[in-house]
């Protein structure tokens, strides 16, 4: 029995915590419920149980909070908790296995200071290729540690054949490019769609994608071919093909941010809320340069941290 699951929590969170390699540290009694705290290396999240079934999150922003969000927003509208094993079915949470041959796609980096924008897209066809997603523990990545993630990616190659699988890398310069030539990341990511769709379209009847804004179906929609229905709904990880498509998404962009923080000299944090020092120390040890190599730069802690640098440079001056 996990730690989780000594403490007295719902088995899904349980799951959840072990999954993204956290802990119950501590539990004590509330107002009509029990509250306990998570720790995961620096991090730390409070979560409520309450007797009703109602759960509470808080604590710092983080990448563990974050997951034990989209946790309670899967638990409170009725799909699968994000810490259960992703089902195919047509909608979220759907049981039994649908054979529907169908593409699954979900991106990562795109909310990231650092790193790449990766969009991923994983064809399943038929029932027998969707039992051996769920065989190997398919579910949202962001239920698994970063190790988790890149060892079941292998996994999810193997298990449909790279032929079924497509990773789109764009790094940050290459990221920024595109973005200012189709106006915005959304539409971009539209373009990504579309693109991994148009090279998994043979045998496929359904295309699953992620909702990654409310516009997506319109990005999408065009650039469907003939004959394939295109499904766009949030938390879609409930789909086996989509939650395939995020594994292999958040593997490459973990990948990738290995890559860069070798470059750079450090490890480079995940996310957009406490990445201002490590954004500075690029941009004084490498210029402007080096931060475009690194960073998505037109994100608002560019220009919040090419000010304070100047800043303090005018005053060294004084």
């Amino acid at each position: 029995m996990s730690p989780a699951q000594n403490n007295g929590i719902p088995n899904d969170l349980a799951r959840l915590l072990d999954g993204i390699g956290a802990r119950v540290t501590a539990s004590r009694p509330i107002d009509h419920g029990t509250q306990h705290t998570a720790s995961q290396g620096t991090e730390t999240a409070t979560i409520n149980v309450y007797r009703t079934g109602k759960v509470a999150i808080g604590g710092k922003a983080s990448t563990m909070k974050r997951a034990l969000e989209e946790w309670r927003l899967a638990r409170a509208g009725g799909g699968a908790p994000s810490g259960d094993v992703a089902s195919t079915g047509t909608g979220p949470g759907a049981g039994g296995l649908d054979s529907t041959p169908r593409v699954g796609t979900d991106e990562a980096g795109k909310g990231d200071y650092f790193g790449p924008l990766v969009v991923a897209g994983a064809r399943v066809l038929g029932k027998e290729a969707a039992q051996k997603l769920l065989g190997i523990g398919v579910r949202d990545s962001k239920t698994l540690s970063g190790y988790g993630a890149k060892k079941l990616a292998s996994e999810v190659i193997e298990a449909l054949g790279s032929e079924n699988t497509r990773v789109v890398v764009l790094p940050p310069r290459e990221y920024e490019a595109r973005r200012t030539a189709v106006g915005n990341v959304n539409r971009l990511l539209g373009e990504i769609n579309a693109q991994i769709i148009g090279e998994l379209a043979d045998e496929v009847e359904l295309f699953v994608v992620d909702e990654f804004v409310r516009e997506a179906r319109s990005y999408i929609e065009p650039h469907v071919p003939d004959g394939i229905r295109l499904e766009v709904r949030p938390r879609a990880e409930s789909d086996a093909a989509v939650a395939s498509a995020s594994i292999l998404a958040r593997a490459r962009y973990l990948e990738e941010m290995d890559r860069l923080s070798e470059r750079v000299g450090f490890e480079l944090p995940r996310g957009a809320t406490h990445v201002v020092g490590a954004a500075r120390r690029v941009y004084e040890e490498r210029g402007m340069e080096g931060l475009a190599e690194a960073a998505k730069v037109h994100f608002a802690t560019t220009e919040r941290v090419v000010g304070e640098v100047r800043a303090k440079a005018g005053r060294e001056q004084c």
